[in-house]
């Protein structure tokens, strides 16, 4: 075959099935936080091309290799705007695994409501006095529970349909600074929604019924988790643990069984002026028998919808953002963009009121005064 004759492909010729490989190059900048599946740092990632980028890198203790594996490989199927991206995985020199997720600047929600000075401890020694908007409550919860329901209705495509997250926790609920975004993250010991599955798992204050039980469990022990969550937020107080049961696993799985026997008090029983209708749905989505729960994170979302945006305006994203700008920087001018944003909270002496009133009900305020914990008997 004469030489003009032979086909020339160009080397921008493309084909399905052509593979190649890539490399990056982590460089750790600080620990993030530590708990008993590993550490998260906060990390630059460095392509092989030159781009670089902060990340999140979650490193796997050495008892816990398969449920790292596992949660890298349900991470990377989860793609939702309220949902941590997933980037990469894989094993360090030293052959540990690793996770690595976009890195969210900004607050967990224990953060935000340090930002809001609504903390346990001043709730349990009644020195409150402000708390946040049930819309901005009720936000929050929203998104959250628009991360959940992309997770408990995923097709895996292998069979498995559906993934409860079981740790659902203010530490594990981040909000972007720079916009309001809402995330969910740390699927490392979420299991298929029919697995089965029984061991306990999650941070104690926030499990459910069932899970502490070792029964099994679906969606809606998260949804009860988030509930404990929301209910936080509203009254600074935990329905299921006072901070004197805490101590040991076994101690903290103990308080709270004790206080599951006592009946639940809304919301609005304990804090002055708390919203009836998001009262409701919280202690809906904390009822004790998973059956008299909400069926769904879907069922959550249309009753919060309605909650939210009845009036015709309601919080975005863009208002948390805003939100969040005042409690940062509460002496800075307000413009108009952020009254704007913020118009659905009304106004107190010219400024958007993100602040309400926090007032115990007489009878919850007994109770504390009595070392007992107001949300329960």
């Amino acid at each position: 075959m004469a030489l003009s004759t032979i086909p020339v492909i160009s080397p921008w010729e493309l084909f399905e099935g052509t593979s190649f490989e890539a490399s990056s190059r982590y460089r750790l900048l600080r620990r993030l936080g530590a708990g008993g599946m590993g550490d998260v740092w906060l990390a630059e990632r460095r392509s092989s091309g030159g781009h670089h980028q902060k990340v999140a890198v979650k490193f796997l203790r050495a008892t816990s290799g398969g449920s790292l594996a596992e949660e890298a490989l349900r991470m990377s199927c989860l793609s939702h705007d309220n949902i941590v991206p997933f980037l990469d995985s894989g094993h360090d020199h030293l052959g540990r695994l690793f996770v690595v997720m976009a890195y969210i600047d900004g607050y967990d929600l224990s953060g935000v409501r340090e930002l809001a000075h609504f903390d346990a401890d001043k709730a349990y020694r009644g020195e409150l006095r402000s708390r946040m908007p049930e819309p901005i409550v009720g936000f929050l919860l929203f998104m959250v529970l628009r991360a959940l329901h992309h997770a408990h209705t995923f097709d895996f495509a292998d069979g498995v349909v559906g993934l409860v997250h079981r740790d659902v926790s203010p530490g594990n609920i981040l909000v972007d600074r720079s916009a309001g975004f809402v995330k969910l993250t740390d699927f490392g010991v979420a299991v298929p929604q029919d697995s089965g599955e029984t061991e306990i798992a999650g941070k104690v204050p926030y499990m459910s019924p069932e899970v502490l039980q070792g029964e099994k469990v679906d969606s809606r022990a998260d949804i009860y988790s988030l509930g404990i969550v929301g209910y936080e937020l509203l009254t600074g107080l935990s329905p299921n643990c006072h901070p004197s049961q805490m101590g040991s696993v076994l101690a903290s799985i103990t308080g709270v069984m004790l206080a599951l026997e006592e009946p639940l008090h809304e919301p609005r029983e304990i804090v002055e002026g708390v919203d009836p209708e998001l009262s409701r749905i919280i202690a809906k989505m904390l009822a004790l028998s998973p059956q008299d729960r909400y069926a769904s994170a879907e069922a959550v979302l249309a009753d919060l919808t309605i909650f939210l945006y009845d009036k015709g305006v309601g919080p975005t994203s863009d208002s948390l953002h805003s939100y969040l700008e005042m409690l940062h920087y509460p002496q800075r001018e307000v413009t108009p963009r952020v009254r704007r944003t913020l118009s659905f909270l009304g106004e107190k002496k010219g400024r958007p009121d993100i602040l309400s009133p926090y007032e115990l009900v007489p009878a919850a305020a007994a109770l504390l005064r009595a070392g007992r914990n107001p949300a329960r008997g």
